[in-house]
């Protein structure tokens, strides 16, 4: 087929936007423009492999919506996805190309995609035994390509989704490749930088924020390193009703601990023990130190013979059901600050999943530890009316270690 063609290489971004380039001229899809004449353009892209038949892009396009003229309509639609393409070439049509009731990207042009770079340095990465050193140049490589997930302003179409999802499965995987590369050399600072990036774009992967928190741990930001452990963990509870990893959980333990420099001065070890508030109610706290109080009170009912109960509360809809996110992280701050209010300075709580508290309650017998319970969501049902939300109470006494 003659073409007006020149030897120019196209390159087309996919990942984080779309947008082509061709001989130092650009353009791309973040203005306000009519959708579907990109659409097609992103779709006879992605498929450039092959010719797109007349019925294919009729229902890809109208799918069941009646139309007087589809055919007609889908050269209306060529046209309008050419005329895309007029900033970067007299001949568009040389490139979005019609023959024989089918529809294609050119195959004679020259065209250089990052998903297809990426995918194709992410295979070599994955099934190739090459030094560790070499894999990790390969891994930043791909890292550097994925600036954001597969055709995001076309998400919401149909045959994006699975190619999205395709990519953006492959990301996380080169993602965690990458750390687990860097922690062998202790390179954290690395970590750092590379999990921060990696959030923006996906957020609730736990295994990268736990990654990062002790990376900024391993580099001495041990504040930083708590502030991100707060905001994970609230995250996963209030915005994407996830119960956090026992892993992620006991992580809280490790960042706590600080070297301190030798001191005979009992009186300022104390202070640095010391409450940093004096509030007021029950104590609350990570769910790693709650472990270790139990771990604590075990062990001494057994020379005590104190009792102790576990006390376990659970809130749901009226069917036993999980809340909505919006409805269950309301709830469940209200009924943290029913437990804080309801039980003595001295007892301690934890939030255990997106939807229960558990307790320590010392009381000496069962039926006192159960009024214990009943106050606790009596005082709740007051401040939170909502009539289709169940408090579940339960309670265990303590075992002896």
């Amino acid at each position: 087929m003659e073409s007006s063609i020149n030897d120019n290489t196209v390159y087309v971004n996919m990942l984080g936007g779309f947008s082509i380039t061709l001989d130092g001229k650009h353009i791309d899809a973040m203005g306000n423009q009519s959708k579907k004449p990109w659409n097609l353009l992103e779709y006879l892209i992605a498929f450039r492999k092959r010719e797109i038949a007349l019925e294919e892009m009729i229902d890809l396009f109208w799918g069941n919506d009646d139309s007087n003229n589809p055919s007609g309509a889908l050269k209306t639609l060529l046209f309008r996805s050419r005329k895309l393409l007029t900033p970067l070439t007299e001949s568009p049509q040389d490139y979005l190309i019609h023959v024989r009731g089918t529809y294609a990207w050119n195959p004679d042009v020259e065209t250089v995609v990052d998903i297809d770079e990426f995918e194709a340095l992410c295979d070599h990465i994955f099934s190739t035994g090459t030094s560790a050193e070499y894999q990790l140049g390969l891994c930043l490589q791909a890292f550097d390509l994925y600036k954001g997930d597969f055709l995001p302003k076309s998400s919401w179409v149909s045959w994006v989704i699975p190619i999205s999802a395709y990519y953006h499965s492959l990301y996380q995987k080169l993602v965690h490749k990458i750390v687990t590369l860097l922690k062998e050399r202790e390179d954290y600072q690395k970590i750092i930088d590379i999990c921060q990036r990696a959030i923006a774009i996906e957020q609730f992967d736990e295994k990268v924020h736990y990654e990062l928190i002790y990376a900024l741990y391993k580099t001495g930001n041990q504040q930083a390193a708590l502030d991100h452990y707060n905001h994970t963990i609230n995250m996963l509870y209030d915005e994407f009703a996830i119960t956090p990893s026992d892993d992620l959980k006991e992580l809280y333990k490790t960042i706590q601990d600080t070297k301190h420099g030798i001191t005979t001065d009992l009186s300022i070890i104390q202070d640095s023990l010391r409450e940093e508030t004096e509030e007021r109610g029950a104590f609350y706290c990570e769910y790693a130190v709650f472990k270790n109080i139990y771990q604590l009170e075990s062990r001494a009912i057994e020379r005590t013979g104190d009792s102790i109960y576990l006390g376990l509360i659970t809130i749901s809809d009226s069917r036993g059901k999980l809340l909505k996110p919006s409805i269950q992280t309301r709830a469940m701050a209200e009924l943290g600050e029913a437990i804080c209010r309801s039980l003595r300075r001295g007892d301690a709580y934890t939030r255990y999943s997106i939807s229960q508290y558990i307790i320590l309650i010392p009381t000496a017998t069962y039926e006192n530890g159960e009024k214990v319970l009943q106050r606790i969501a009596s005082n709740f049902k007051k401040d939170y009316t909502r009539k289709d939300l169940n408090v579940q109470c339960s309670l265990m006494a303590l075992l002896p270690s």
